[in-house]
Formats: C-alpha cells, sequence, structure tokens
C-alpha cells in the first residue's frame, strides 16, 4: 500500500480505530484521550476531563478532496516496500513526500463524539449502524449511532468546537447505555445474532448484552485483567459466532513462574446459548492484543502443499546442487547455496577476506509444505534465516576479523538436523588464498 494522505488534527493521543461497514461503510472511527493535551504525569493530568472523544473521519470525502488536488505536498522520507512471491524478494521505492490534508480548512471531514474518559478502541458492530466505544475506567457503556450522528451534524446540534473542530452533542448520538455492566469496559465483539460480548478489565470479565435493547444476557470470570477479546469474524459483516476468546493480561496464579516473565492467558468460551461455556484454558505470550479468528477452512483450501522448484524466480536461486556456487566480484562474495535434509552445499568455504561483503543466497530444494530450513553464521550481526520450501532468501554477513566461522540450519528438519552444518575460513584483509569451495564427499562410497 502507499500513503494516500495524511490529517492533520488537534494533538491528542489517538489510539485504536474500527471502519465503518453498511451505511457507515464510508466512515472510519478513532478513539482518542489526552484531550487535556498534557505531557507531563498522563495518568493525572491527561484525566482530568469527564470524557474523551471519538474521531469520526469521513475517510470517502478525504478521498474526493485529494482526488480534486486539495491539500499539500510536505516532505516526508518513507520507503514503499512491494514482496514479489515468484522471486522472493521485495523491492523499496523511497518515497519524498506525502498529500496533507488540514482538517480545519476542510469543514465537514472529521467530527468529535464526547465518550467517557480514557477509552481504548472503538468498535462497529455488523449491520454498521451502532458503534461503541467506552472509558477503561467508566461503568457504563456507551452504544452510538450512525444514524442519530448524521443527524446531529445535518442539524448543527454541537455542544462547541475544539481547536475548530465541532463536537456533537453526547445524548443527540447516543443510542443507549447498558447500565452496570461491570468495571473497566474495554473492547466490545459481535456475533453477527444480535448480542455483543465486552471486555471487562478491572472487574476481570466477559459480559454478554443485547444490542437493541443493551440488557444484560451473561457475564463470566477471565483469568485475569482481561484486554482485548475475539469472536471469529467478528470484525466483518457476518461473524460466526460460536466462540469467543479472551485475551487475558495478567496471569499470576495459573501457570509457574518458569522464566523471567509470566506467560499471559487465553481462554476459549462457547457462546451458541445464552450462557457462555469455557471449554479451554491455555497460556499465550505477548500481552495479547486484537486478534482476528477465522474458520480452519478459510485457509486450508487455500494452502500450497507443493512448491514448484520451477516457479522460483530468484535471479539468486540455485535449483540443483550442481548450481551450487562461489562468485567473487572485487571485494564482493556471492555464495550461491542449496539447502535439504540434512546438507548445505557448499559446505566448506575458503578464501573469504576480513572486510568482504558476503551474500549468501540460500535455496531450499525441499518442494513439501512443511519442510522449511534456517541459516544462520556464527558471529554474524543479522538475524538468522527462515527459508521456506522452494525459496530463496539471502543473508548478508561483512566479516570484521579472521577466522573459521561455523554456518548451520537453525530449524529442525530431520534426525541428522545437527550435522546440517560447515565452515567459511576468513583471511586476512588483502590475503591471497584462493576462493575455493567443497560440496561435500560421499565418505560411505569410498
Amino acid at each position: 500500500m502507499n500513503i494516500a494522505f495524511q490529517l492533520i488534527v488537534p494533538g491528542f493521543n489517538y489510539d485504536l480505530a474500527h471502519v465503518g461497514k453498511g451505511p457507515s461503510h464510508d466512515w472510519i472511527f478513532f478513539t482518542c484521550y489526552n484531550t487535556e493535551q498534557a505531557n507531563t504525569l498522563l495518568e493525572v493530568n491527561a484525566s482530568q476531563r469527564d470524557k474523551d472523544f471519538i474521531m469520526a473521519v469521513n475517510w470517502k470525502k478525504a478521498e474526493e478532496l485529494v482526488a480534486q488536488g486539495k491539500g499539500r505536498k510536505v516532505p516526508a522520507k518513507y520507503a514503499h516496500n512491494l514482496y514479489n512471491e515468484r522471486t522472493h524478494s521485495a523491492t523499496s521505492a523511497m518515497e519524498n513526500d506525502v498529500t496533507m490534508l488540514d482538517v480545519k480548512d476542510y469543514p465537514g471531514l472529521i467530527y468529535y463524539i464526547p465518550c467517557p474518559k480514557s477509552p481504548h478502541g472503538v468498535d462497529v458492530e455488523p449491520n454498521g449502524e451502532y458503534f461503541v466505544a467506552s472509558g477503561k475506567l467508566a461503568a457504563v457503556i456507551p452504544v452510538f449511532s450512525f444514524k442519530k450522528m448524521l443527524g446531529a451534524i445535518d442539524q448543527k446540534q454541537f455542544e462547541g468546537d475544539f481547536d475548530g473542530i465541532p463536537v456533537l452533542k453526547y445524548n443527540t448520538v447516543l443510542e443507549g447505555e447498558v447500565q452496570k455492566p461491570g468495571l473497566g469496559p474495554l473492547h466490545t465483539e459481535f456475533d453477527g445474532k444480535g448480542y455483543a460480548y465486552t471486555s471487562m478489565f478491572v472487574s476481570s470479565e466477559i459480559v454478554k448484552w443485547k444490542v437493541d435493547t443493551r440488557e444484560i444476557i451473561d457475564r463470566i470470570p477471565t483469568y485475569y485483567s482481561i484486554g482485548h477479546l475475539s469472536v471469529p469474524g467478528g470484525d466483518s459483516r457476518h461473524p460466526y459466532g460460536k466462540y469467543v476468546i479472551a485475551l487475558n493480561k495478567i496471569t499470576k496464579d495459573r501457570y509457574l513462574p518458569t522464566g523471567p516473565e509470566l506467560t499471559q492467558s487465553a481462554q476459549l468460551i462457547d457462546i451458541t446459548g445464552n450462557k457462555m461455556k469455557l471449554l479451554l484454558d491455555f497460556p499465550t505470550i505477548g500481552e495479547p492484543h486484537y486478534a482476528q479468528t477465522i474458520p480452519a477452512e478459510k485457509i486450508e483450501k487455500n494452502s500450497v502443499k507443493f512448491f514448484k522448484l520451477e516457479e522460483n524466480d530468484n535471479p539468486y536461486a540455485a535449483k540443483s546442487e550442481k548450481e551450487a556456487r562461489v562468485v567473487r566480484k572485487g571485494n564482493r562474495v556471492d555464495v550461491y547455496m542449496t539447502a535439504i535434509r540434512s546438507h548445505l552445499a557448499p559446505d566448506n568455504i575458503e578464501g573469504i577476506n576480513q572486510g568482504d561483503d558476503v551474500y549468501v543466497h540460500v535455496t531450499n530444494l525441499e518442494q513439501d509444505w512443511d519442510v522449511p530450513h534456517g541459516f544462520a553464521i556464527k558471529g554474524s550481526n543479522n538475524s538468522e534465516l527462515l527459508i521456506m520450501p522452494g525459496e530463496t532468501a539471502t543473508l548478508k554477513w561483512a566479516p570484521d576479523r579472521t577466522g573459521i566461522f561455523p554456518f548451520y540450519c537453525t530449524d529442525f528438519c530431520s534426525a541428522l538436523h545437527q550435522e546440517m552444518s560447515g565452515y567459511f575460513r576468513v583471511s586476512p584483509k588483502g590475503s591471497n588464498v584462493p576462493l575455493t569451495f567443497h560440496l561435500g564427499e560421499n565418505l560411505a562410497a569410498r
């Protein structure tokens, strides 16, 4: 993707966003906090107001303005990367500017909607009519109406403006509130059957409620401090509606403390009936955030099970061991290497000099989908490669000292995985050691 445009907006902290759908398709909604515009001790100074904002952006209008030549070019250096599945490599184009639209110059581009302070994400229900956002320390869940939002804009039902941006009156956009749902409503997912599921961070639970009546139907505890949650297809117009996955941030007594950090926790919950049922409790890592979940059959039917070497168009590919070689051009050395269970070819390379730029192009000769190989050089400052079947990947190495440097497969591939290794011999800079390499010797055949 390219950056089509950027918006200059008031200086708040902007958080998670959700696109509209159906009637709200042309809009995207962001939550923002720190409308106090504090710059120190934010846990206190960014929580002074009772309400922060949802920012509603008419992205379709922004696109039309850009198409009309509106906005201004602003210097901005960034890379536009495009990956090619046939060559297994990316091309990078450096872009030097971006189109900026200052929202104060284009009335109707964005509006602010008050919501309880310190929200962390806004969620749009499958039909695209209602959207939900609530403060992390709030005791209600407000449900807003897109239709009412348009009506309030049309009738100019503003409570004022913030830095020139109209602020809609809370009650003119509000469809209703879920009363006493628990403490700390964070995120809401939908099952496509008229029900919503909200994570309650402080009271550590998921609350199920009916979208049109805001009636609480059920609640189930989580362990502990749930943040995000995921209903398969829950962000789409047609959720699958069988399960919700709780993505919990704290697990103080769930798992053994076997490392410097405790794992986080995820829980699989059945939501097919009125009462939610816990099916599985399992560890996860990385303070789980937003996740997308879809049925396995959606992926399985599109999975490639056999990768054809003849379709590898990488210019550095070696499609058989006969093509494995080492080529010097000045102080650049290209190693065309192959990987197959359970050896790398070539596996002993001499004549590399300190200060050379060495490019190791590794082609995985396997074609079965579940046999990747890895590649690393001991002492290299670059991370290892993961080379999928039929693929070619390149590692650049600049040896900064002389010596013997092992290289090896880093992804388990067979019983003789540990034997899948070789060596570089690096000579002093300016050395006349000839460039030689070996494709291995079959000792058993002697």
